[in-house]
């Protein structure tokens, strides 16, 4: 009798290879997750951490590329101390509430962009900071505003995917390295 019970299995039910194929379909899933989470603008889950974060990072980038740009004696912008706190902070502002935006609605635009759509949002965020903070932070010319924009996204990213990598134990892969 027991052997007839095996012999009629429930049609319903998966077989042996279909759940070992599963299995293994969810693992290469469940390995792939940390990708797509390292791309994210978000740096922390609660709102108000990843602010902080977010205006720190923006904070200490910044200042490294404009200490960059002094050292070889080409300055990219005129600031004064107030000035420049002021910019950063509305610009980590503004640039988190256009970033929600942009991923609730242009999802798909900012993927296949590899990240030159959000380059190029961030110099027109920056461009609107120039014009709201009238003293104390303005570009010594579009080209500037340009240069200072592309390595800027470029050391944000990279401090900001080591900083999850940091935060959530995540396995990152950057340029096609392997996993560790």
């Amino acid at each position: 009798m027991s052997s007839n019970n095996k012999d009629h299995k429930d049609p319903k039910k998966p077989t042996e290879e279909e759940l070992l194929a599963l299995l293994e379909e969810l693992k290469r899933t469940k390995g792939k997750k940390g990708v797509p989470l390292s791309l994210g603008f978000l740096l922390h889950r609660n709102y108000l951490i990843h602010l902080l974060l977010s205006f720190g990072i923006n904070f200490l980038i910044s200042a490294v590329v404009l200490g960059l740009a002094a050292g070889i004696k080409q300055p990219l912008i005129d600031i004064t101390f107030p000035g420049y706190v002021l910019a950063i902070i509305l610009l980590t502002l503004i640039e988190n509430f256009v970033k929600i935006l942009l991923f609730k609605y242009l999802t798909r635009l900012m993927i296949l962009s590899m990240g030159i759509f959000s380059v190029l949002v961030q110099i027109v965020i920056l461009y609107i900071v120039d014009l709201i903070v009238q003293n104390g932070f303005e570009f010594n010319g579009i080209e500037h505003l340009f240069i200072f924009a592309f390595i800027f996204s470029i050391l944000r990213v990279i401090l900001s995917n080591y900083i999850r990598k940091w935060l959530y134990k995540e396995r990152l892969i950057l340029f096609g390295g392997k996993h560790k």
